[in-house]
């Protein structure tokens, strides 16, 4: 069935009674990623992919684009191309899987539908076992790349043909993926309104196309060259109506900088003569500049402005007038994006990270980015953050932020990112008229603040993260030279006691009576942050926040400042602990 048959007949049937819906991805043997490697969307719609460059986090998605081979004309098929696995001499397929949500009934459905281009007694073979399979609501789909060939897990259907045939009609009804390369996707400014060798509306006319349907459902590009000139004036402008009002709004939503946003033109072109006539469309920007009291237009190709407007445009279009998606009511479609709004200024990344957490709330969206714009942990969840990476072997692996082990001074800047987006906050807006409590680093900061704020000790009171330490004293300089109220504290370990000793050599002896280590708590020569919580309640954070048990208690807490049942977890905190950061808090002597 082709792209535009796809959509006349999804566009028919009771979307409401369709419940199919990806859980999960499985790949394997696919370029450089050999073993099996999972990415799970039942719980996480949104799902931001890190990593250093060429480590593999375009290979996985173009891997999960290649399953529905509805897409694959798209990305000049360049997902399709080369995926056989270098790292492997062994003649082994590539193979991308789905675990679907999907009944029993409706597979039964699905089998009605083909049955008759089948085996009969094949297409019946499923009433044998079917208390087997009635409870079950996932299925696997596995499609073999190479052979272009999909199965389904149900041992029932045993003849690979009939497999084949039921696997592609379940996909007609599962959503779309869709995908979004900055690097690769080019807007295509003179469109020729004409099918493919195949009869098929592909590439940029059928994102025009779209428009034009979405303006008026009798609206079509390829009638233009029907209507008298006045009838198609008149759909021009109504379509060109519709896309200026959408990217307007969108404008706002973005707002690339403080400008009007620009007005694009739609042209109906026509060359060469009868018999030969070719009809094209045309996109042109149009600036309005004031000569004298006249305005006047001025035109432009839409290459011709910047890369952040060319992003936008291409953006946009491909997200509201994707011929792949008949509203932005469906829910679960697949977003792939690739390193999105790469040519976006700071603030309007910050927006994009908005409007991909908006997506995903009926959809589900997963990222490449190198971006801390795009990972601000206030609107995406840390637990969802997976790490791209390769082995020692040069597979492709991808782990939580919780099992990454950035510790590897080589492996460090795959993780820079999340650490820059967790710690890029505008902090000296906190620094006014507070009292200021200076600590080791960052996962200190978020401890302190958070049990400050449930015990209240400290009144108005704010925690400055330094970097380690030894640069606890270049805080101390400024904060005397803003003449802040101010304590230094340092754990009271040998790395602690050294530099709180060096600190109180620097700044003799007024200021260092501002300087403190944390409270024995216990006989150990070695107290830190992670000694003031009862073992107990580490595994208790862990629990409610379902990381795993081998999980840094450094991530954890990080993990917990950014839960939205922060409250409820610090609640259920026994009071050992609480006490134990009520010391640290009173021992500060901050009135």
């Amino acid at each position: 069935m082709g792209e535009g048959e796809r959509v006349e007949f999804l566009e028919i049937i009771n979307f409401n009674l369709i419940i199919m819906k990806y859980k999960k991805f499985i790949i394997e043997k696919y370029r450089a990623i050999t073993e099996p490697l999972e990415v799970s969307l039942d719980k996480n719609s949104l799902v931001p992919i890190i990593g250093v460059n060429e480590c593999g986090k375009t290979t996985i998605l173009q891997a999960i684009f290649s399953f529905d081979n509805s897409n694959d004309n798209l990305l000049d098929g360049i997902h399709l191309k080369n995926v056989e696995n270098l790292y492997d001499t062994s003649s082994q397929e590539s193979i991308v899987s789905a675990e679907i949500e999907i009944s029993w009934d409706e597979i039964k459905d699905r089998v009605n539908n083909i049955k008759d281009s089948t085996n009969e007694s094949v297409a019946n073979s499923y009433k044998k076992k079917k208390k087997q399979f009635e409870e079950t609501t996932s299925f696997i789909i596995s499609r073999n790349i190479k052979k272009d060939k999909y199965s389904i897990n149900i041992i029932t259907f045993n003849d690979t043909i009939f497999n084949d045939k039921l696997c592609r009609e379940i996909l007609r009804f599962l959503p779309y993926i869709l995908y979004f390369d900055d690097f690769r996707d080019s807007v295509e400014e003179k469109i020729e309104i004409k099918k493919d060798e195949n009869g098929k509306v592909i590439g940029w006319l059928s994102i025009i196309e779209q428009l034009f349907k979405k303006t008026d459902k009798n609206y079509s590009v390829f009638d233009l060259s029907t209507h008298d000139t006045n009838k198609r004036d008149s759909i021009i402008s109504d379509v060109t109506g519709v896309l200026n009002a959408k990217l307007t709004s969108e404008w706002s939503n973005f707002k690339l900088d403080n400008s009007d946003p620009l007005k694009i033109s739609l042209k109906p072109i026509i060359e060469g003569t009868d018999p030969n006539q070719r009809y094209f469309i045309e996109l042109k920007i149009i600036e309005t500049i004031s000569v004298g009291e006249v305005l006047k237009d001025r035109y432009f190709g839409i290459r011709d402005r910047s890369k952040g407007f060319y992003w936008f445009f291409n953006f946009v279009m491909k997200l509201y007038f994707n011929p792949k998606v008949r509203s932005l009511n469906d829910k679960d479609t697949i977003y792939l994006l690739d390193e999105p709004g790469s040519y976006l200024h700071a603030i309007a990344q910050t927006k994009l990270c908005n409007k991909l957490a908006e997506l995903s709330q009926e959809n589900k969206v997963i990222y490449c980015t190198h971006s801390h714009y795009l990972l601000d942990p206030e609107i995406i969840p840390i637990n969802n953050i997976k790490v791209a990476d390769k082995n020692d072997s040069g597979a492709v692996i991808l782990k939580t932020i919780h099992s990454y082990n950035e510790d590897d001074p080589q492996k460090r800047n795959a993780f820079q990112p999340i650490w820059d987006a967790l710690k890029l906050k505008p902090y000296e807006l906190d620094l006014t008229n507070k009292k200021i409590v200076i600590v080791e680093g960052i996962t200190d900061y978020y401890a302190f603040r958070m049990f400050n704020e449930k015990i209240g000790i400290l009144k108005k009171t704010s925690f400055l993260p330094a970097l380690n330490a030894e640069s606890i004293s270049y805080f101390v300089s400024l904060m005397i030279a803003w003449q802040k109220e101010y304590v230094a504290l340092w754990d009271n370990d040998e790395e602690g006691r050294k530099e709180k000793e060096k600190a109180e050599i620097i700044f003799h002896d007024v200021e260092s009576e501002k300087f403190f280590a944390l409270p024995k708590i216990s006989r150990s020569k070695k107290i830190t942050l992670e000694s003031l919580f009862d073992g107990n309640d580490v595994n208790l954070i862990k629990t409610e926040l379902g990381i795993p048990n081998n999980t840094k208690l450094k991530k954890a807490i990080i993990s917990l400042f950014f839960a939205k049942n922060r409250k409820d977890i610090l609640n259920k905190i026994s009071s050992k602990t609480k006490n134990n950061f009520k010391n640290v808090f009173e021992t500060l002597n901050l009135k």
